[in-house]
């Protein structure tokens, strides 16, 4: 069996449709575990109404308040029994192949060592239609992932259970779930990528991640977030804590790079140059695309 954990709040406008399209997928053997945190609208409501045609589905009414999506994924992890785990949002819709096709990719690794598998989705603006791919870069290793500021998004993979026992070993405050997801695969444990949209990733103006990006490179995109730091501070401190969290899981090298990243904000200008082109740390595989944040952008905020 596959546990499917969704996390919910306020979602009576997308919940429905989301939950039907688990109900219609090819591959049965699954239970949905659903946790609301605290909707004030009929999110609950529409959940038991469709848990009542069909009894894989679960929602979990335990007066626990999360008041993040974060935690309240971090806190259904504590509910999964089953090999494999998979995220879900609230306001997506899975094509009916997803959880088949992620599942047989994923159960030909090695169950004992943590792994997660990810695929993508297609970003879709419901009054415009499919304006291209979530997923733009695919980080096999922590060089590659830190100043991306975040991990892929949690609803494109699967995981065994070797994974969410490590997941759970995290205490406290977190930026996002995935981030701490693929900090692991790419850190202890293994990560794989399959390259094919599995899923409506659905863009509204209440995205808890806000709007995405479908090309790396648009010019638009790039000048309105000049703004925005090279590193986000809740992403670099959910590092620091990762650190130390899982410090003995580290292998040294790991540990160094994750050392040099943390120690960036102390050094100068030219210090950080040096540390980023020895360590070939990249952004979307480019080490030229951070040294050209460095000087257009501040630093971390």
């Amino acid at each position: 069996m596959i546990d499917i954990l969704l996390a919910t709040y306020n979602g009576e406008k997308y919940i429905k449709s989301q939950i039907l399209s688990l109900i219609s997928q090819s591959y049965t053997d699954w239970r949905l575990i659903i946790h609301d945190d605290g909707s004030t609208d009929a999110t609950v409501d529409i959940i038991k109404e469709l848990s009542v045609i069909d009894n894989r589905i679960r929602l979990i009414e335990d007066g626990v308040s999360c008041k993040s999506a974060a935690l309240n994924f971090m806190h259904l992890l504590k509910y999964s029994t089953s090999r494999y785990i998979m995220f879900c949002d609230q306001d997506d819709i899975w094509f009916d192949n997803k959880v088949e096709y992620m599942y047989c990719a994923i159960r030909c690794t090695d169950e004992n060592m943590p792994s997660v598998l990810y695929t993508n989705a297609y970003v879709w603006c419901p009054l415009i239609g499919i304006t291209g791919t979530a997923t733009l870069t695919f980080p096999k290793d922590i060089n590659s992932l830190l100043f991306l500021n975040s991990g892929i998004q949690g609803c494109a993979s699967i995981f065994n259970a070797s994974m969410r026992e490590l997941m759970l070993k995290w205490d406290g405050a977190l930026a996002m779930h995935d981030h701490l997801l693929h900090l692991l695969g790419c850190t202890v444990g293994k990560i794989y990528y399959e390259n094919l949209p599995l899923m409506l990733y659905r863009n509204h103006e209440h995205n808890v991640t806000g709007n995405t990006r479908t090309n790396k490179n648009d010019i638009r995109t790039i000048c309105s977030a000049m703004g925005h730091p090279v590193v986000c501070k809740k992403h670099y401190d959910a590092v620091d804590k990762f650190r130390r969290i899982y410090d003995d899981f580290l292998e040294d090298d790991m540990k160094y790079i994750i050392d040099e990243y943390l120690d960036l904000p102390n050094r100068s200008l030219f210090q950080k140059i040096v540390c980023i082109v020895t360590n070939r740390f990249r952004c979307y595989d480019s080490v030229s695309r951070i040294l050209v944040k460095l000087f257009l952008k501040p630093y971390i905020k």
